[in-house]
Formats: structure tokens, sequence, C-alpha cells
């Protein structure tokens, strides 16, 4: 049987371009997208062989201001097995502080702020695994796609604004515990194949920029006074919120949850059905995994 040339071409052309954003298998099946809690806003998300991390941060103590910076590296190994790309959504020390110890012991990528970058030149990863952003890029990878939205950091307790942002201009000769400024605030959307994810790093939000974003999933913080919850929900339209960064970030995990943090996560819980019943609601369990639907 002859076969036309044009259905060769035809072909090759489907064959040369494969979809963008990923999770999908060679039978055009959506891969299996896993989602690890790590406390605080910190997740191991899993898809196919790729291991991605957002805000890992076990060592879970403050970092003191003029003392150099070490990780508990037996407590991140003790969760952290691998690590293609880490996604930091600012560089407060509960966010950044271990990323530059995960970094050089998994050989990852590193996409955040220029402060976030600072921080990991300091520690001397090399400048061409990293990736600054300012907000607005969309990043492509072989299993997933990225959009990076500009965010604000959330209202600090006791204040009643939000503060001004502090960036780490320049790398330094030692990261001491004052050097995890800030840095700029980020909401990232990953997608897996037809599925969205949301990520919150702080509790707040630029309002403005987030209807159209319509993630499956959404991973949140209790607003406080920084944002309108009604009007967030309604602009996102999401269909289950993970809560986090309800634990205290100081503590063991075996201390980092009391009766009032507990309450806390509740009462977020019932303002989300108030606003939204349909929404399903999850109060994560620390270092359990949940599987994106």
């Amino acid at each position: 049987m002859k076969t036309h040339p044009a259905l060769i071409l035809l072909a090759f052309f489907f064959l040369s371009f494969p979809h963008s954003g990923g999770a999908a298998d060679a039978n055009g099946t959506a891969e299996k997208v896993t989602l690890k809690w790590l406390g605080v806003v910190g997740w191991d998300i899993r898809v196919g062989k790729t291991t991605i991390l957002i805000d890992p941060f076990l060592t879970r103590r403050t970092a003191a201001r003029e003392r150099e910076w070490q990780s508990d590296e037996a407590a991140v190994l003790e969760q952290i097995k691998a690590a293609d790309y880490i996604f930091v959504g600012h560089s407060h020390a509960d966010h950044a502080a271990d990323v530059p110890f995960i970094a050089k012991k998994f050989g990852a990528k590193v996409i955040g702020s220029q402060t976030t970058a600072n921080l990991m030149l300091s520690a001397g990863i090399d400048r061409a695994r990293l990736t600054a952003i300012k907000g607005g890029e969309k990043l492509d990878f072989e299993d997933f796609s990225v959009e990076v939205i500009e965010s604000r950091h959330g209202v600090p307790q006791g204040q009643y604004e939000v503060s001004e942002t502090k960036e780490l201009v320049s790398p330094v000769s030692r990261i001491l515990g004052r050097h995890f400024v800030e840095g700029g605030s980020f909401v990232y959307v990953f997608t897996f194949g037809n599925r969205k994810v949301l990520h919150q790093s702080t509790a707040n939000f630029v309002e403005a920029k987030l209807p159209g974003l319509n993630p499956d999933w959404a991973l949140l913080a209790e607003p406080g006074r920084a944002y309108d919850l009604k009007s967030a929900l309604k602009a996102l339209k999401p269909k289950t919120i993970i809560m986090q960064h309800f634990d205290e970030w100081r503590a063991p995990f075996s201390q980092a949850l009391p009766p009032p943090r507990r309450k806390r996560a509740e009462r977020f819980k019932r303002d989300i059905l108030a606003v939204e019943g349909a929404i399903k609601v999850i109060i994560p369990e620390f270092l359990k995994t949940y599987t994106l639907e």
C-alpha cells in the first residue's frame, strides 16, 4: 500500500510539537501529580520523575539576625529525597533558609526573586541554575509550566499594613539571619496537563491579578487583615483549597499545631465555606501526600 506524502508530513508535524505543560504520558493520559505538605507553605510535588519543591523549610527555627545561618541538615534530609526545581515565593527565612542546602545537595534549579538569587550565589550555587523573576513570566518545563504572578506580603501580626519590601541587592560573604529579607512576593500557578495548582507564599494577593487564573487547587493562607477572602475566592474560582501557613513554624512538627493553631485552621475553613459551599477544603496533615484530582 502506497502512503501519501501529505500524511507523512502531517504525522511528522504532530510528533514534532508536543503539548506544552507536560504531565501526560506517551498515551496522552494525565500523569499522577502528588503534593506533600512540608509545613509552613512548603510542598514537595511529584509529577512523573520530576520533583518540584516550593518554599521547603524543615529546620523550623528562627534565624538569629547576626548569626551565620546553618540548616538542620539531618532534619532536611529526613524528608527531602530529591529536588529538580525549587520555587521560592519570597525570601524570608521560613521560606528560603533551607533552599541553599537543598539546591547544593541535589543540584536543583532555583526560581525566585533577585534577592533569592543573591542568597543562592552567596551559598556558592552556580548562576546557570538560577532564574530571577519579577512577575509576569511564563516558564515552560518538560513536565509542567508555571505562570508567575506578582503579589505582596501579608500583614505581620501586630501591624495594620504591609511592610516595605526589602531586598538583598548583591551576594554576601556569609549568610546571616538578617539577610533573609522579603525581596518581593509571588504567586505561582503550575499547570500539569489540564490541571492547575496555585501556590500563595504569604497571606496576601494583588487582587486585580486574580481573575482568569481559575486554579483547580489553591494552596492558601488565612488572609487576616491582608485581603478580602470573598473577593479573592470569587475571582479565583478554585475547586479545592488546601490551607497552609497555620502552623507554628519555629517549633518541631510534634509541637507545631497546638489547639489555638488548629482552631485557626478550622475558622479559615468555615470562612471559605461561608463564601462558597461547593469548594472542597482540606486542612492538611504534616508530611501527608495528596493526589491532584
